[in-house]
């Protein structure tokens, strides 16, 4: 069996730098490579493209290995950050992970319904409180009247993401998630960590608020009580 088939492989997108690195199947960095900007490091775009122009055949020489998924982990203070809050009334009923998820359904639902503009890159319940008391998401089953979610939601806008999926698209390389250092460096506990060590443990699920998105049908949102804060 090849191992290479399991390698992921990152792209950061840095104010100064563009950075390509391997993580191999035992999730240790095996290849990194760093490329300047030179041309023109205010747009980072246009640089990914140079990148991609004059560096893609020798990477994938070196990797013994076509680049066919990769992820894109980008720099840059033009995000949006959205904090956003719901109340569901559950009646007594016992809360449970479906009832979660159908609030988080909806919030994303009215962000999305008033920011068609930006895309989601990454959602963060920031705190979940039953009958007004604060607990932990992942260790509770009680009735109980009222739940209510607090969400953080980090965007790019949606120009920018279609945008680096149709490059890389014209290299035959599909982006399996685009990702933001501002939101990576919050898990960082020391000095020698990664971002991209700390991207793969969201992408594992190992950040235990992190939400991952899986379509389904819409529920009823006219049950839900909705209020909203904004912030850049």
């Amino acid at each position: 069996m090849n191992k290479n088939l399991n390698n992921k492989y990152f792209i950061i997108l840095n104010k100064d730098e563009i950075i390509f690195k391997c993580l191999n199947y035992n999730n240790k960095i095996s290849l990194t490579r760093n490329y300047t900007l030179k041309n023109n490091p205010d747009n980072l775009l246009e640089e990914l493209t140079n990148f991609f122009n004059h560096n893609l055949i020798e990477l994938e020489k070196s990797l013994k290995n076509f680049i066919k998924e990769i992820y894109i982990i980008i720099d840059t203070d033009e995000n949006l950050s959205v904090n956003l809050s719901a109340k569901y009334k559950v009646q007594s009923e016992k809360i449970n992970g479906q009832k979660i998820n159908d609030l988080l359904s909806t919030l994303k639902y009215q962000f999305t319904k008033y920011s068609n503009d930006q895309k989601v890159i990454h959602m963060m319940i920031s705190r979940l409180l039953v009958d007004d008391e604060e607990k932990d998401f992942l260790f509770f089953k009680e009735a109980s009247d009222s739940l209510t979610l607090e969400v953080n939601f980090k965007c790019l806008k949606n120009k920018t993401v279609q945008f680096i999926k149709k490059l890389c698209s014209n290299y035959q390389i599909s982006v399996k998630k685009i990702m933001l250092v501002n939101h990576l460096r919050q898990f960082i506990e020391n000095h020698t960590d990664d971002v991209v060590i700390i991207a793969n443990k969201i992408l594992s699920g190992e950040v235990k608020n992190e939400v991952f998105w899986i379509t389904k049908k819409p529920i009823n949102h006219g049950f839900f009580e909705k209020f909203f804060k904004f912030f850049n």
